[in-house]
Parts: structure tokens; C-alpha cells; sequence
């Protein structure tokens, strides 16, 4: 729920001990799980023992990392790929806009995903990537926002190398 006080905006995220763990393996099976670095990393308004041992269980949990498998790999870059390619033949200078930003996203989540890194949406991924990587976030986020379709595509080009190379020819979802 989300409330309105003193003039700041705050959400309220309440679970049952069984809500808790099936939200949170969901988030974490989409490696974005923000409810458990909430958790994790939260301001408790309530603390007791089975705060503490489930913040302790969970930022195990957390700090092992996403685990990337070569079918969902393949997945990922197979979609790079196609957005590459439609980024490379698009004339339409909307059509590049939207393309270059969902390149920069699914790129950034594979380098994040391949190095056991939690991705994120929105701010979060470009904080995520700078944090783990500022030099190589930066060398995939300043074509994007220069608008230089072409350093862009190179730049995707070269991680996807670095993830395994392109996927297309015989891939099967």
C-alpha cells in the first residue's frame, strides 16, 4: 500500500511468512529480486528473532548470485541478435530510439546475469551495471545517449561476442 505523509510518498510491503517466500523466489527466479534486497537492506519497522533469521537466510541467498543456464544464455543473446540486426536496418529514427534502448537493456542484463550479478528495471540496471563494471557500463551507455546508433551497435556487437557470440541460425525456443 502506498501512503502519503509529511509530504513524502512511502510503500508499505506486508507479507505472510508463505506470501514472503513465494514472492521472493519469483523475484529471484527473474534475477531481479527487489522484495528480498528490501528485505535484506530495508529499515525494519518491527525487529524481532525471525526478522533476523530471515534477513540472515535471505542475504545468503542473495549473495550467491543469479546462476545464468546455457539455454536461457542462448535465449538472451538470440534476442540481442535480432534487436542488433532490426537496430542495424531500421531508418526510422523512432524505430532506432526504441531499439537502442532495449539493446541497452538486454546487453546490460546479460553482462550483469553472466557474471552472477542481480539485475535490475529502470534506474536500477544502469546503477547495477556502473557498480559492477563502470568502465564497461559506460562504454555501452554513452553511444545510447549520444544517440550514435552505429557505436552503439558495435559496442552490443562486442559483449555479445564476449557472452558467447550471436544466436540465430538453428536456435529453437
Amino acid at each position: 500500500m502506498t501512503y502519503s505523509f509529511a509530504g513524502e510518498i512511502f510503500e508499505v510491503f506486508a507479507y505472510t511468512a508463505d506470501g514472503f517466500a513465494e514472492w521472493a523466489a519469483r523475484d529471484m527466479e527473474r534475477f531481479r529480486p527487489v522484495i528480498v534486497e528490501m528485505l535484506v537492506h530495508g529499515f525494519p519497522v518491527r525487529r524481532d528473532r525471525t526478522l533476523d533469521a530471515l534477513r540472515t537466510f535471505w542475504a545468503d541467498r542473495l549473495a550467491e548470485g543469479p546462476t545464468l543456464a546455457d539455454a536461457e544464455s542462448r535465449l538472451r543473446r538470440y534476442i540481442i541478435t535480432d534487436l542488433l540486426d532490426d537496430l542495424r536496418d531500421a531508418t526510422d529514427p523512432l524505430e532506432k530510439q526504441v531499439i537502442s534502448g532495449l539493446l541497452f537493456e538486454r546487453t546490460a542484463e546479460l553482462m550483469l546475469l553472466l557474471t552472477g550479478k542481480w539485475i535490475g528495471t529502470g534506474k536500477w540496471l544502469p546503477r547495477r551495471l556502473r557498480e559492477w563494471d563502470a568502465t564497461r557500463a559506460q562504454a555501452l551507455a554513452e553511444p545510447l545517449v549520444s544517440g550514435d546508433h552505429a557505436a552503439l551497435a558495435e559496442q552490443v556487437h562486442a559483449e555479445l561476442d564476449r557472452a558467447g557470440g550471436r544466436v540465430q541460425a538453428g536456435f529453437r525456443r
